[in-house]
């Protein structure tokens, strides 16, 4: 399951562009106080007239498929390439949630509702009827790590990277982790973390800790949503901010808004600062790319979503190839560094942070070496990836440093430098 080769074949192997055209639905509008419908008088600032402190906002390459069935409260920010899709059903998403880069949400049956301070990271999928953040306990819990109780009595609801809740119920003060799966009349209780790449189907796997699937909540994952929010209720407001300056301030090649964590400013492409609104791709604030802008013209497929807007700056080498759908994030106060000739498969994410040690976020950020191809699917998390390595699709590298020439096989979690290696149940 993990161990080093050459690795020359898997770069070839993974594909490295597509050329799939993107189309967004834009209807007619209406809205009321702080609740609006995402359509065409309501992008891509919702509701239209409300103050930038209280307003949603929504990229305008976001995919709204039925506006009129879909409710957004107070501060909800939608990322670049989301896609909600409402024909079926009704979508709800409460107040200060977000729906981060390419998530998808499709409903069907009674709908999906949202809760509050709910946040859905990269490339999270939720469809069929399901619910988030809607109801459960404030606690108490006890945190398995420091043996003490507490409460959160402003809950969050965390659904990480590349995870999917099909028709399930999700409650609040829960996460449920990188690649992970909560799966048809399952109700996750309030209180529980579904473990990386898990699947869940029964209710017992979501209760149970023997079983393997779910641990207990902790005060440190509480820190961390609570964070989360704060920083995307931020963006809410400040990509409102820039849209209501110029619109062509939000589409392509842009300025990061300038937040209490982010600097703003453009990206810089092949030496020069770089702006172009027309651009079929996101690239948001200081990020550094050493292509040229005709080179990444085309080395990138579409739907791509390159954001320095919380941790900065990204530093990005030559790029070998970039496939649909790719995601580049950082943590607040972090960066990322990425060398020459990288692969990027279709979904892959790659986020900044720094990997905990003992307990305290203070170890090396996010790099990959040179030469590095990542699989379809694949996350790479708060580690370092070492040169002339692959990770194969839908597997997750987390809060690890990975040597040189090393081959991670598809499904797989390589976490913790090692200590943890497990599959993708699904």
């Amino acid at each position: 399951m993990f161990k080093p080769r050459a690795i020359f074949s898997a770069l070839v192997a993974i594909t490295l562009a597509f050329v799939i055209n993107t189309q967004i639905c834009i209807q007619p509008a209406f809205a009321t106080g702080g609740v609006c419908n995402p359509t065409l008088a309501n992008l891509p600032v919702c509701p239209s007239t409300a103050t930038s402190d209280l307003a949603s906002f929504i990229d305008p390459t976001a995919t709204i498929t039925n506006p009129t069935n879909i409710t957004l409260g107070e501060k909800v920010y939608i990322a670049p390439f989301a896609k909600l899709d409402a024909t079926n059903a009704p979508i709800s998403i409460a107040a200060d949630s977000n729906v981060q880069d390419q998530v998808i949400i499709t409903a069907s049956g009674t709908g999906v509702e949202i809760g509050p301070r709910v946040i859905m990271a990269h490339m999270a999928t939720i469809k069929g009827a399901a619910k988030i953040g809607t109801q459960g306990s404030t606690g108490p819990f006890t945190d398995p790590v420091s043996n003490t109780q507490f409460s959160n009595t402003v809950p969050e609801t965390f659904l990480a990277f590349n995870c999917e809740i099909d028709g399930a119920t999700v409650e609040r003060n829960t996460v449920v982790n990188f690649l992970a799966r909560v799966g048809p009349g399952v109700t996750l209780p309030a209180g529980k973390v579904v473990l990386p790449g898990k699947n869940v189907t029964t209710n017992l796997q979501a209760t149970s800790g023997a079983l393997g699937k779910v641990a207990n909540l902790t005060q440190a994952d509480v820190a961390l949503m609570e964070g989360i929010i704060e920083v995307n209720e931020a963006f809410a407001e400040g990509y409102t901010d820039l849209a209501r300056a110029d619109l062509t301030n939000v589409t392509g090649i842009n300025y990061a808004p300038t937040t209490f964590f982010n600097s703003g400013g453009l990206p810089q492409i092949g030496g020069s600062s770089t702006r172009d609104p027309n651009f079929r791709n996101r690239i948001i604030g200081n990020i550094v790319l050493q292509d040229s802008l005709v080179t990444l013209n085309n080395k990138l497929a579409n739907r791509i979503s390159l954001r320095a807007d919380e941790g900065e700056p990204f530093n990005v080498g030559q790029i070998a190839g970039m496939a649909n759908d790719v995601v580049f994030h950082a943590l607040e106060s972090t960066s990322l560094t990425l060398g020459n000739g990288i692969g990027y498969g279709p979904r892959a994410l790659v986020h900044g942070g720094r990997q905990v040690v003992n307990g305290v976020a203070n170890g090396p950020e996010t790099s990959i070496g040179d030469s590095v191809g990542l699989g379809p699917n694949s996350v790479i998390f708060r580690s370092v990836i070492g040169s002339k390595s692959a990770v194969g699709q839908r597997s997750a590298v987390f809060n690890s440093t990975v040597p040189s020439r090393t081959y991670i096989s598809s499904r797989v979690i390589y976490a913790d430098n090692g200590s943890l290696i497990s599959s993708v149940e699904w």
